[in-house]
């Protein structure tokens, strides 16, 4: 068991080593109580109440660049900390964020939640934060701490429109065709994160439905200010239908050392049917061979439907000794043929029927079959030439043997 003191060393070097990646910065920072302001209890069930912080930012620092305006609000629910309570926060008399109890980081007494102050709300002299609270039937009690802070800091920001987003090269395909999906995160605060990305649920789960063929569908790194990190992964669909991919999730640390978490948005591919269409065929230079004579042939495959066909496996039928050197095909395009080259050779003479079956292997099982073709074995024998020169001798000899009897 390790010491309670080695472990606290541990946490406290955990600590500093993310602290390092992403603590931001504080430019400025006032709670509540330094701003005269004390903290605001709702207590019984169903009870509303709120408060309107009057405050002032340091003039100019608003606009500058990197600079981001934050209110920290820390409330204590009771007597619990799960149920149904009720937040809305106005800035400047515009509601900017709608939030529940379980929006909340919550430790043994204090809960707090991080709202960004849109600037273009911001007036240059004076500001109104309003906080309204409203309790429930199980959290009857709230309290809005004075601890409750508004600040300006240098941080790393993902919560832009495109800041986290999966972006799909196509989403119309067909059967078994490959599209890339490309997760990007771009960092666009002015400091840096240490950042995780993975999907909201495993990729597994949809085994049925698609497979990922290639590429990376995780990252974990640093992520630095104005820094924009992608990373893509090949998918294959196996079913027709429509089919919404698993969005990725980002976790990342943020000033307030919480662990923030952002989902991007999701990617729909419309997966249907290809028209496959495929002939295929024997092409042969000759019609027969002697026993044991490898004769060299070809099956010629074509797609004459109007969509590619992936992913073909094309296997040699016959009761002869057939050999491939390539039994598989990736993709065949509308219109186009591909030419696969085997041997054939059989062990005795007869004719042989050759034929084909050229497989389409994902989801529904589709075959195309070639037509009937046949090919000749002869035995091995006296070449007819050697039969004509004998035949030829002998007319010869008797022709010898005539002349010298007349002589």
């Amino acid at each position: 068991m390790v010491p309670l003191r080695n472990k606290w060393l541990i946490v406290a070097l955990l600590a500093l080593f993310f602290a390092g990646f992403s603590n931001g910065e504080t430019v400025f920072e006032r709670s509540f109580n330094e701003m005269g302001y004390e903290s605001l209890l709702v207590e019984g069930p169903g009870q509303k109440g709120c408060t309107q912080i009057t405050f002032i930012f340091p003039e100019g620092q608003v606009e500058s660049n990197g600079i981001y305006p934050i209110a920290s609000i820390a409330v204590e629910f009771s007597p619990i900390q799960e149920g149904k309570a009720d937040l809305n926060v106005l800035l400047n008399n515009s509601n900017i964020a709608k939030l529940a109890a379980k929006d909340f980081k919550c430790n043994e007494s204090i809960c707090w939640e991080r709202v960004w102050l849109p600037k273009r709300l911001l007036k240059e002299e004076e500001n109104s934060l309003q906080v309204c609270m409203q309790t429930g039937n199980s959290i009857t009690r709230m309290i809005l701490s004075d601890e409750s802070k508004i600040g300006l800091y240098k941080t790393a920001y993902f919560g832009g429109k495109n800041d986290f987003q999966m972006v799909a090269e196509k989403t119309s395909l067909v059967i078994g065709e490959k599209t890339t999906i490309s997760i990007i995160l771009h960092n666009e605060g002015s400091d840096l994160a240490a950042a995780e990305i993975k999907f909201a649920r495993p990729l597994a789960e949809d085994k049925n439905a698609f497979s990922v063929v290639e590429g990376d569908t995780y990252f974990r790194g640093i992520v630095k200010a104005g820094e924009k990190i992608e990373i893509s992964y090949v998918v294959k669909p196996r079913i027709a239908a429509t089919m919404t991919l698993p969005p990725a999730i980002v976790y990342y640390e943020n000033e307030f050392f919480e662990q923030e978490s952002i989902f991007s948005n999701q990617v729909t591919l419309n997966v249907r049917e290809p028209e496959r269409k495929v002939e295929a065929f024997i092409v042969k230079n000759i019609e027969s061979a002697l026993v044991g004579q490898p004769m060299q042939m070809m099956v010629a495959i074509k797609n004459v439907g109007r969509d590619p066909v992936y992913d073909l496996s094309v296997d040699m039928q016959g009761s002869m000794d057939l050999s491939q050197d390539e039994t598989e095909i990736g993709t065949l395009l509308p219109k186009e043929t591909k030419y696969l080259p085997f041997t054939a050779m059989g062990s005795i003479a007869g004719n042989y029927p050759i034929g084909c079956t050229v497989t389409y292997k994902d989801a529904n099982i589709v075959e195309s079959k070639c037509p009937g073709s046949f090919v000749e074995i002869m035995q091995q024998g006296i070449s007819p030439a050697i039969y004509m020169g004998i035949i030829l001798i002998g007319v010869a000899l008797i022709a010898y043997i005539y002349i010298m009897h007349g002589k």
